[in-house]
This record gives structure tokens, sequence and C-alpha cells, in this order.
């Protein structure tokens, strides 16, 4: 392990040493009318054999240009500006040679001839217009039936992480554009995934200002890192998109198609899948996240749910993991915008979405106590079913140049059915069994959702002064039905049957709510750069609750025994109010804003639980300042420093002192003297990005320091029963850090990227009264590298590992380290007669963990196709999943009062063929133009 380490360290260190190079070219562009400097033309440097990008840079305002770090070689100036035909020239660097000074360079203005010297159609791979990096689709080779995802993979300065999300310069991209307009929402994976790639011509890439920033003309230091993909000009005349579908062994099925038409501003696009390969659908996240749903309800006083990831996995809203059960999937959806008339911009699209994942997991858990600790094994079983459908709509009418108004409606439906089986069992530290038993559970749930946004903005004749008075408005509603039955042995120290509990019951349920928020914001420009913003917001939030369980009655054979410590009534109101002043702050070279707002929050709540009523009445009165600084050194070169105060509210489940013994062996009880968590997050950001040269360094840091930080405080009796109650602590906080830095290595026709990830928690639980204070390091650098060896052959090869360390107060002993190593190697090869081939094998080494979940596990796939038809419309594919037949699913879990492994079912080996078929004349065209790029 330490060898791996030091050789990826090692290259980190070498490697940008041994692919430097010393050559330099410089001019000078001139017009041919004026003799006048041509101002912001890109100017490309080129390899005269293959015509691959090897850099590129703008001229400055006095028309020169200077490119530097070139190799021996001979090269061609390709220059090019929106103004003046295209221009070329030949140049060579040598080792002897000083820098290749090329002189005045003449550009012919497009209302002239063309002269020799002039290239037509020819588009360089990458242009940047004032802060747009614009890159030529056709410049990147990708194979036939390409998407969008996998045409921005080629291109310098994107990077697309496993799970489809996108970096651009080092940003995480949050918004993907179509000709300007949000396609099927905000998620970026949905047009990534689904579009051709065959149907892009230009790839923009900026930094889109907030909607506050672009009302008042001040930036505010808020942006989203935003690509926009435009259309070719020949699909916006009828139809385009794709159909596949497919069949393998182990009767797995694969289908999927997008059809799409694009005309002028109306746009509309209609997409579908299903299959039980576990390839990425919609699952019931992805669908919040589509919409924006996710972000809403994730704001503060939103009025909306909060759902915990062991919710959204109780209910069947994983996000399909690859490697995480056997999920099968049906989806599709339509997407319509258009602009109406001259005033009104309509966005909407809708959704079904039906997820079945079938999942199967194994764990072993080792719990802490003050002197001693104990073991518990987990054998879990479950099959849920989640229907959704979901409309939304976005309208923005102009009423006039100062006025607008916006008009935000959601409604969706959604029907749940979980079926459960967990077998379970708890020994001592000596291996002597203390209980153990079975549940079988399944609930069914069906629920709608209304949420209306509304808003209306108004600008006035001075730059900066603005008003916009916004209400939000939610009304949800659900009901279900519960069956549980669970039988539960305890044993005394020498293995004797104490007793036995059973459960057998049923349950329903029904909540609702009803909520609204309302913001008002006056900004008023000051000084000559600065900005005063003031705002005032009010939340209002009424939510109930009612369960009713009933007990199974041997007598009448039916479920009529009220069970009254199970069953509850409750409700809970919310309500806030908020007023703030900001002071915004905007220089050449800087900006910064310095705010604080005053929040009085009041939480009611009213339980009902049998015979018992509980009355809880809080309120919470806090100072939450914030404070923002980014230093411009250059377009591309920004350091950026965040500050932000924040309040979590404790939940009623958390609040309520009545028990909940739905699980005989874990039993939880509210406390009503929660406080509220304060928190004190700081974030920041450098980036390093030099697009001429495609180098980039990136560097981002987080930290959170929580104040009444809530934690479970646990007591454990005799027979492993578990009864849990949430108190405040302080002393918790967590930092952590990333890095990278790529650079193209041009003596491997590609290029390399360093990155590292550390990160530091320190949190706090209690067991049986004596605190445990957990502390949890982990670290973990990788490398990558992607060439181009030849026009025909893409090849990956990557290398990484990551190191978790956690220590316990509780007992020493018991500190652990474990570790994870991963390589990767992946390869897409053109073949004659139009066969390509492809292919990707992963190898994780999983060790220092609990016998039995130390695997070795080698996935390797592979796929050979075939175009065929006229126009290469047709695609014909043979399909390998996991070749060695060694797909396992293998995790670790440590900074609780457990360690935790866990093994999952997977989707193992299998065999499948796909026929794929391009709806438009083009085919599957497989992209690259006259020049190609071997550098991302």
């Amino acid at each position: 392990m330490k060898k791996i380490y030091f050789l990826i360290l090692g290259l980190s260190v070498f490697l940008p040493a041994i692919a430097q190079r010393n050559g330099t070219v410089n001019g000078k562009l001139l017009d041919t009318i004026n003799n006048r400097p041509v101002a912001g033309a890109t100017v490309t440097v080129l390899d005269k054999k293959d015509s691959s990008l090897v850099s590129f840079t703008m001229t400055g305002n006095d028309g020169s240009f200077e490119i530097k770090g070139l190799a021996e070689g001979a090269y061609r100036l390709l220059i090019t500006h929106v103004n003046y035909h295209n221009s070329s020239k030949l140049f060579t660097v040598t080792t002897t040679a000083s820098p290749v000074e090329l002189g005045n360079l003449v550009m012919s203005d497009l209302t002239k001839t063309l002269g020799e010297v002039v290239v037509e159609s020819e588009a360089p791979p990458v242009t940047l217009l004032n802060d747009t990096i614009q890159y030529n689709a056709g410049s990147f080779k990708v194979q036939p039936n390409a998407n969008v995802e996998q045409l921005l993979k080629k291109m310098p300065g994107i990077k697309v992480e496993k799970d489809g999300s996108i970096k651009a310069q080092g940003e995480k991209v949050t918004k993907v554009l179509v000709d300007g307009k949000e396609f099927f929402g905000n998620d970026p994976k949905v047009a990534t995934k689904n579009l051709p790639a065959d149907a892009i011509d230009k790839v923009q890439v900026y930094d889109k200002q907030s909607d506050q920033a672009q009302l008042t003309g001040f930036e505010d230091g808020n942006y989203e890192k935003t690509i926009n993909l435009k259309l070719k000009k020949d699909k916006k005349k009828g139809l385009f998109g794709k159909v596949n579908a497919g069949a393998g062994t182990k009767e797995r099925y694969e289908g999927k198609f997008n059809v799409n038409s694009f005309k002028g501003a109306r746009q509309f696009s209609a997409i579908g899948m299903g299959n039980n390969t576990n390839a990425e659908g919609f699952s019931f996240m992805d669908i919040l996240n589509f919409t924006g749903e996710l972000a809403r309800m994730q704001n503060n006083g939103g009025g909306n749910i909060n759902i915990s990831g062991d919710q959204a996995a109780s209910m069947g809203m994983n996000g399909g993991s690859a490697n995480s059960g056997i999920n099968t999937a049906w989806a599709g959806g339509i997407n319509y915008n258009n602009i109406i008339g001259t005033k009104l911009d309509l966005q909407s699209n809708y959704f079904y979405n039906r997820f079945n994942p079938r999942s199967e997991s194994h764990l072993q858990r080792q719990y802490f106590l003050p002197v001693s600790s104990y073991n518990y094994n987990q054998d879990a079983f479950s099959n849920n079913l989640n229907n959704s459908n979901r409309f939304n709509a976005n309208l923005l009418y102009q009423l006039d140049s100062f006025n607008s108004i916006r008009v935000i409606p959601s409604f969706s439906y959604q029907q749940t059915d979980n079926r459960s089986q967990t077998n379970y069992q708890t020994l001592s530290a000596a291996g002597q069994t203390t209980n153990e038993g079975f549940s079988n559970a399944r609930t069914t749930n069906g629920g709608y959702n209304f949420r209306n946004d509304i808003s209306w903005r108004k600008k006035f004749a001075r730059k900066g002064r603005t008003f916009s008075l916004s209400l939000q408005s939610s009304i949800n509603g659900s009901d279900g039905d519960g069956s549980l039955s669970s039988i539960n042995s305890f044993y005394n120290s020498s293995g004797g049957l104490l007793r036995k509990d059973t459960l057998n019951q049923q349950s329903n349920t029904n909540a609702g709510l009803r909520g609204y928020t309302a913001r008002a914001v006056y900004t008023e420009p000051v000084l000559k750069r600065s900005l005063l913003e003031l705002s005032v917001s009010k939340s209002y939030t009424k939510s109930t609750a009612e369960k009713t369980t009933k007990d199974y009655n041997k007598q009448s054979d039916k479920y009529d025994l009220v069970n009254s410590s199970l069953s509850n009534d409750y409700e809970n109101i919310y309500a806030y109010g908020n007023a703030g002043i900001r002071l915004r702050t905007q220089k050449r070279k800087y900006n910064y804003a310095l705010g604080v707002s005053v929040q009085q929050a009041n939480l009611k709540g009213k339980v009902i639980s049998g015979i018992t009523d509980s009355l809880i009445k809080k309120t919470f009165t806090n100072i939450l300042p914030t404070a923002r600084f980014q230093y411009n050194f250059s377009k591309f070169k920004s350091l950026a420093v965040n500050y932000t105060a924040s309040t979590n509210q404790p939940t009623m489940a958390q609040l309520q002192p009545v028990p909940d013994n739905s699980n005989s062996l874990n039993i939880k009880e509210g406390n009503p003297d929660l406080k509220q968590e304060y928190n004190h997050s700081i974030t920041g950001h450098l980036n390093l990005v030099s697009p001429f040269k495609n180098r980039n360094l990136f560097f981002f840091f987080n930290s959170q320091f929580t104040k009444n930080k809530i934690t479970n405080y646990d007591l454990l009796d005799q027979f492993g029963v578990k009864r849990s109650k949430p108190v405040n602590v302080n002393g918790v906080y967590n930092m952590s850090g990333e890095i990278s830095y790529s650079r193209p290595v041009r003596f491997l026709k590609g290029s390399v990227e360093l990155s590292s990830s550390a990160a530091f928690l320190k949190t706090k639980q209690f067991i049986n009264a004596t605190v445990n204070n957990i502390k949890t390091f982990s670290v973990g650098p990788n490398i990558r590298f992607d060439m181009n060896p030849t026009n025909k052959l893409n090849l990956t090869l990557g290398a990484g590992f990551s190191r978790n360390r956690s220590n316990y107060s509780l007992q020493s002993a018991l500190n652990n380290t474990y570790l994870s190593q991963e390589y990767i190697a992946s390869a897409d090869w053109e073949l004659p007669k139009r066969f390509f081939v492809s292919t990707d094998f992963t190898y994780t080494i999983n060790s220092q963990r609990s016998a039995g979940f130390n695997y070795k596990v080698p996935l390797w796939n592979a796929s050979i196709s075939r175009q065929m038809l006229k126009y290469n419309r047709g695609e014909l594919k043979l399909a390998a999943r996991d070749l060695l037949d060694k797909n396992i699913g293998i995790s670790r879990s440590s900074n609780s009062n457990y360690i935790e492994d866990s093994r999952v079912l997977t989707l193992r080996r299998f065999f499948s063929l796909s026929f794929t078929y391009s709806l438009n004349k083009v085919g599957l065209n497989n992209g690259g133009g006259n020049m190609r790029v071997i550098t991302r």
C-alpha cells in the first residue's frame, strides 16, 4: 500500500516536469481595411500531422498574441474571429531556434473576397467568447450512438464523474440548457444522458448569474456553472432522436427512446425507458432533482417535507445504483417549452415513474459499551414499488421592460407498496446469544403534493434599485396502511430462554400539510459600487399526522384491539419571521458582501398518545450573520470565501416524550427539552484555470461547527434492548477539502489528472450514560490518464486508494483503520468495416475489515457493435456485464457507536443483444471533423 501511495505521489511531482516544453510562437493580427489591430480573435495551435489541438489563446486589445510551452515539431496556426474569414499559417519549433515570430498577420474582413490564405468551413475546437468557453462538437470524436455525456468526456476542462455529475473548470455544473432553455427541469443528467451527441453543434460553458444579480445588475457572487447545448441547424427541423431495445440472458431486458422536435423557440421532447439491468433511469429522487423540488424542500422554512437517507431507502427511493440490489424501472416524460406571443415564456414537463428495487443485505455491527462490546448480525430482504406522476410548469410574463411576473406550479401523486423481511441476532462479546428474532412488514401509501411559487419583480430607472415580492404555498396529504409481525426471543447469560415477545398488528396513517412563505426584498444603490439590500419574510406551516395501531384478536380473528401505546395523533405548527440587511460591494478585482438577519421561530405541537396528552411549545430567537469575499486574479483565476450561520429545528418526533416501541429491540423516545442546532459554516474555493493550455488547479474546503448538536443518548439493558433519546451536545465539527490538478501530457497524446480529498469529523454519542467521543479521518489520492494514441483509439487508466481511521474514547482498543484500493482501465476502439469495441475494467481491493468482508472485486464489462443500414441509421451491439462473474457490493461505516460492515445483493454476469435505430437521416454519427482533440 505504501508503494502505491508513493507511486501516485511521485507521478504527481514528476509528470508535470516531464511534460514541459519551451517553444514559443507570437505575432500580431491586423485588419485589411483599416490596418487596425484585431482584438478578441481565437488563435489555435494544431499539430500539422493530424490537426490535434495543442493550445489556444486570444489576442489582446493591441491584436498581439503569444503561445508558450510548445514541443519541438511542425504546427499549423488557425486564426478565427466572428467578423473575419479564418486564416491559417504553418510554422516549426526546433530545439535550437529562438521564439517563432510571425510578425503582422492580416485578417480578411467578411465583406471581402476570400484570399488564398483563408480556410473555409473550419471551426476551432475551442473558442473564447467573452466569459464563455465554446467547444465545437464536431472536433471531438465519439462512438456511434453516443450521448452528450460521452461527448463532454472528450472536451478539455470538462470532467464527467461515475454518477453522471459534471465538472467544468473544476466546478460542479448545476444546470444544462438546450438552446438556452431548461430540458426536463433542473437535473443536468437528463439532457446529457438522453440527447444524442450528433445533434450538438456547440457546447458553451459559462457562469450563469443569479436571478437577483440579473435583476439588479450587481454581481452578488452567486452563480451557477452552466452548460448550454446549441443544436445543429438541421436538428431544428423535423424529428430527431433514437430508439433502442435489447434482451439478454437471465431474463434481462432494456429499452429506451428519445424523440425531439425543435423549431425556433418551440421545443418538444419525449423520453422513455424500461429495464431490469440497473441502467440509470428516473428514481423518485431523480424526479425531485429534475424539477428542482429537492432544492426547494431543503430551503429553510420551505414548508415541505424533508426526506432523510434512511427514509428514502425505506421507501424504495434510492438512486438506482448499479452495484446495489436488482432494480426494475419504467419511466417516461414529455417536455414542452415555447414563447407565446411576445411576453409569455412557458416551460413545462410531465413525468411518470415506476421504480421497483429488490434488495438483499447482510451486515455485521460491533457496538461499543463502556467496558465491553457486543455484536449484531442482520439479514434483510426488501421488495419495494413506487409509482409517481408529476407535472411542473414555469411561466414568465413580461409585463413591460420594468415589471415581470413568474408562476411555478407543480403537482404530484405517488403510490408506494413496500415489503421487507428481516432476521437478526445480538451476541455478547463472548459470542453468547442475547436475543434473536425476525420481522415481516408491509406498508402501502398514497399521497399528493401541490406547490405554487409566484413572484413579482420590478426594476426602476436607476440601475440597482429593485423591488421583488414572492409567495410560496404548499398543500399535501397522504394516507396509508401497514402490517407488522415479529417474534423476538431473549436469553440469559447461560443461554436459557427467558421470554418471547410477539407482535401481530396493523396500522392506519394519514397526514396533511398546509403552509406558505412570503418574502419581500428591496435593493438600493449606495455610494458608487455598492448595493444595500433589505429583506423581510414570514412563514407558517401546519402539519397533522394520525396513526392508529390495532393488535390481532385471536377470539374474533380480526385486528380490532386498539394498541394505545402505538397510536398517536399530533398537530404541529412551525412559524418564523425574518428581517435582514446586507451590503454588497463590487470592485474591478474583488467583491464582498456583509449581512445579518434576525429570526424568531415558534414551534407548537400537541401530541395525543393513548390517554396521555403532551403539549410542546418552543420559541427560538437567533441572529444569523453572513459574509462573503471574492478576489479575481484574472478572468479564470479566483479565490472566494463564504461564512454563513444557520439553524436546524428539532422535529416533532424528536420532541414528543412518547415512546415508540414499534421495534421492540430499539425503543425511541423524544426529548421536550431539546434546543435547536446552531451551525457556523465556512467554505472556500480557489480556481486557477488556464483554458488556453488546458491546465486546471482547483481547491475546495468546507468546515462546519455546530452548537447544541442533536445526537443520541442510548441505554442498553442485559437483553440487548436499546432505548434511545435525543440530547444536545457541543464540540461537534467537521472539515473536508479536495484538490485536483490536470494538464495535457503530449508524449502520451492525452492528459493527466491528479486529485486528493481529505476529511475529519468529530462527534459525540452516549451509551449507558458514558460519552463516546468519535474522531474519523479519511484521505484518498487518485491519478487518471486519458489518452488518444490514434484517431480511432481512446484509452483511460487510473488508480486511487482511500484510508479511513476512526478513534473512540469509549474503548481505544476498538480503534480501527480500513483501506480501499481501486484501479480502472477502459478502451474504445474503432475497427474497420464499421465495427466498434468498448471495454472497461475496475479492480477494487477491500482490506482490514471484518472476516468475510475483505473482498477483491474485479468487474469487467465489454461490448462489440456494428453500424448498418442506409446512412448508418442502425447499430447492433453484443454486450457482456461482469464477464468474470465476481461483482459484489461491500461497504463500511465507523462514525457512530458501532462499526458496520455490509454486503449487498448485486447484479452479476449476463449477456445482452440490442439494436439502436436513429430517427434522422444523418444516422448514428460518431462525430469528428477536420480536427480532433487528444486532451481532456
